[in-house]
């Protein structure tokens, strides 16, 4: 009886790391077989020649720059739209939080290629209206190949569902009425407001945003595709045709660019999150000081009088 009782609780904890284990089985598995035969040969022997092909062919220039910058102004946009709308809905209209919510949370439901397919309708219809029109400028520009913004766009759409959650949340714990109504009286505007006092004290919501929303931006490939539009996954797509071994160690390296900015967010958002209960250093110290004793209060009183 005593020995059931004992191996119980070591059934039960080896019971809760088991759905753990085996998801990092299923999770690693194909990863460290890519990365098996993205540098190793047959015969065991150390190998680069993927990407040494890659970089001496230089088609890879042009599609990771898209992609870079496409995330990088997604991510910015992404922030600098958000955080104000979501302030000035704390602020000034509380009753629009569940429709801004709502809003945000739209691109959760309908899925990416759907998405697409009402977009490229509205770039189609853009198009007819002929050489020299204005929709055909606007969609000209939209899908120029040097700065597809349309894809900067979709992507802002795509990432509203997780980043609004994030910054909501981190505005939830703060006194905004209070924080703006002391930066007016100080002569703070608007913008210095968001800028100095806002923006700080959500550092680990804005960093989430910015991390989650470039890693969602540089890996994402249906819209693109959908779209013709030559980012770095697509490329990936196209160069499986000629040298597997390349698009595989590529396309490994882009996996685990994408996990460690996933992490990163996470760790900003825990790190740099706002702590509305945390004690200041002086209020510590003011507390770790010992209340002076009855006899000491009553000394001090006599030397005072």
């Amino acid at each position: 009886m005593a020995q059931h009782l004992n191996s119980s609780p070591r059934m039960t904890k080896f019971l809760a790391w088991l759905p753990l284990v085996a998801l990092a089985i299923f999770i690693l598995t194909p990863l460290l077989s890519s990365l098996t035969y993205s540098f190793f040969r047959a015969d065991g022997s150390f190998t680069t020649s993927g990407l040494t092909g890659l970089a001496d062919s230089g088609k890879i220039v042009a599609p990771l720059m898209r992609s870079l910058i496409v995330s990088v102004l997604a991510a910015v946009i992404l922030v600098l739209t958000l955080v104000p709308a979501v302030v000035a809905v704390h602020l000034w209209a509380p009753r629009l939080r569940s429709v801004l919510s709502i809003l945000c949370t739209l691109p959760l439901v309908v899925p990416a290629i759907a998405i697409v397919a009402g977009l490229s309708a509205v770039l189609r219809s853009l198009a007819s209206q002929g050489r020299g029109s204005l929709g055909m400028q606007l969609n000209t520009i939209l899908q120029s190949q040097d700065l597809p913004l349309v894809l900067v766009g979709t992507y802002v759409i795509l990432c509203l569902p997780f980043t609004f959650r994030s910054i909501d949340a981190g505005l939830s714990t703060l006194p905004l009425r209070t924080l703006f109504e002391s930066s007016s009286i100080l002569g703070a505007g608007l913008g210095t407001t968001l800028r100095r006092v806002v923006i700080p004290n959500i550092r680990g919501p804005v960093m989430f945003s910015l991390f989650f929303t470039f890693a969602l931006s540089i890996a994402e490939y249906t819209v693109a595709a959908t779209l013709s539009i030559n980012t770095l996954p697509v490329f990936l797509n196209t160069l499986s045709s000629t040298n597997f071994r390349g698009s595989i160690t590529l396309s490994v390296l882009l996996n685990l660019t994408t996990w460690l900015l996933l992490a990163a967010a996470t760790v900003s958002a825990s790190r740099f999150g706002h702590r509305p209960n945390a004690v200041s250093e002086d209020d510590e110290t003011e507390a770790d000081d010992p209340a002076p004793s009855p006899a000491a209060a009553s000394r001090k009183d006599a030397v005072t009088s």
